[in-house]
């Protein structure tokens, strides 16, 4: 046991083999953005293409996990998409205010990102956020980081997701898929349970290991980057042509990777980075196609996940 990490034990319901909670979070990227800004005030194209996801989960009778940067839900923001969303049953949670890390040296800043975070999801939804997605994610989550875990505590969360640890190769990134075994949940000494990111992130994958022209990532940016993205376009002009058959490979041999050894996999993808790489929605039915042959996989949430946790 290593210092403020306690590992608990996944307690997955009868019957069940493994389970897959399935999160997005949803803010209008800086790895897009011209400008190199990251918001949560979504463009219309990227709204429905949320609310794509969510009739493709309904076709399999699954719930996706939205967190949501809550500068879009200020005022003078259209929130309807997202009061569709929990109206439909699906889950919605905090990704902070503005995208601020959650292991800042600055504890007002981060106490207002959270607060006032919440403040819009109660004003403007009429919703409590109970699970906390860190942005960035973090090797070692908040260890070390005993004051911020106590302002997190206090803003009403005893669940965060923030840690993340894959820093692998184009050449070695399948070996990732035994991210689940290594990414166990644990409790920190204050009582805040981490559930690590236990895979990829489909940002990490398609803009990072796959990517073999980065001038053509930055012109792509500055001419589309945050605005509608016309019908019909090519790939990603900055990925390998197999980019998006490589990402679903991936993940399908990480679900069989967790199934084999009955595990809980929290995967954590964007719906902006699907949009630009995925367009059609390729991933999510090929995921879900692959569960719904499976009576003993459930296709879950992080707030469902937390349930199954042992109390720290």
């Amino acid at each position: 046991m290593s210092h403020d990490r306690t590992p608990i034990t996944v307690t997955l319901p009868e019957g069940v083999r493994c389970a897959i909670a399935l999160t997005y979070d949803t803010d209008m990227a800086a790895g897009y953005a011209p400008d190199g800004i990251c918001h949560g005030r979504t463009m219309p194209q990227l709204k429905d293409y949320m609310l794509r996801l969510c009739a493709t989960a309904e076709e399999h009778c699954v719930r996706l996990h939205f967190f949501q940067i809550c500068n879009g839900l200020e005022p003078t923001e259209d929130v309807g998409y997202l009061r569709e969303i929990i109206d439909r049953g699906h889950d919605l949670d905090s990704h902070t205010y503005s995208h601020q890390p959650l292991n800042i040296d600055d504890l007002d800043v981060l106490d207002f990102e959270l607060r006032r975070a919440n403040e819009l999801l109660a004003e403007r939804l009429g919703h409590t956020s109970t699970v906390l997605r860190g942005p960035g994610g973090y090797a070692g989550g908040l260890r070390g980081h005993a004051a911020n875990q106590r302002v997190i505590l206090d803003n009403g969360f005893r669940w965060v997701s923030c840690e993340y640890n894959f820093r692998v190769t184009p050449a070695s990134y399948m070996e990732a898929i035994s991210g689940p075994a290594q990414e166990v949940c644990y409790a920190y000494n204050s009582g805040l349970v981490e559930l690590p990111i236990m895979s990829l992130t489909d940002r990490n994958f398609f803009d990072s290991l796959m990517c073999v022209d980065r001038a053509a990532c930055d012109a792509w940016r500055q001419e589309l980057g945050h605005r509608a993205l016309p019908d019909g376009r090519a790939k990603a002009p900055w990925t390998r042509e197999d980019a998006l058959e490589r990402w679903i490979e991936y993940n399908l041999a990480t679900a069989e990777f967790a199934c084999e050894h009955r595990l809980l996999w929290v995967a954590a993808w964007h719906p902006y980075t699907h949009l630009v790489h995925d367009p059609h929605n390729r991933t999510l039915p090929a995921l879900l196609e692959w569960a719904s042959e499976r009576d003993d996989v459930v296709v879950c949430t992080l707030r469902d996940a937390a349930q199954w946790l042992e109390p720290a």
